[in-house]
């Protein structure tokens, strides 16, 4: 009897809400972004605002969002809150983002692609929103 290969999504079934569900959290550029920074390590609120350029108000607001769905946690230490990336599923699927986005950064990724044409601004903005994350400002 000939070996039938398995659909690729039969196996994605049991887990589409679970995926979807992750895909959904990421869906928010400042989560995006705060998530991607703690894959890096762990950091004060303090230090992903000054990275990130979020202010206190949204920042909590998206931290507390992460948190909520149980992938980074924070912890004290004296008076600032350090939060730490949990969820190794979520490490994962940002490592793959940054490599199909961010591979040398957003002008490698315009002009080195096959058969490249101008990307839409949609496209180009979530690019630079990768290539953002890690760049600190001086001054």
């Amino acid at each position: 009897m000939p070996d039938v290969q398995q659909p690729l999504a039969e196996p994605m079934q049991a887990r589409a809400e679970e995926i979807a569900d992750l895909m959904k959290l990421l869906g928010h550029p400042q989560r995006l972004l705060i998530a991607c920074l703690l894959t890096e390590r762990a950091f004060a609120v303090s230090e992903i605002e000054e990275r990130l350029h979020i202010r206190q108000p949204s920042l909590s607001q998206q931290l507390g969002t992460l948190r909520d769905a149980g992938v980074i946690e924070g912890r004290r230490s004296a008076k600032a809150v350090i939060y730490s990336l949990t969820d190794e599923r979520l490490r994962q699927l940002l490592g793959a983002l940054h490599q199909v986005f961010c591979p040398s950064g957003v002008a490698a990724l315009v002009t080195n692609a096959p058969n490249s044409q101008p990307m839409p601004n949609a496209a180009m903005a979530a690019s630079a929103v990768f290539a953002r994350v890690g760049v600190h400002r001086v001054g």
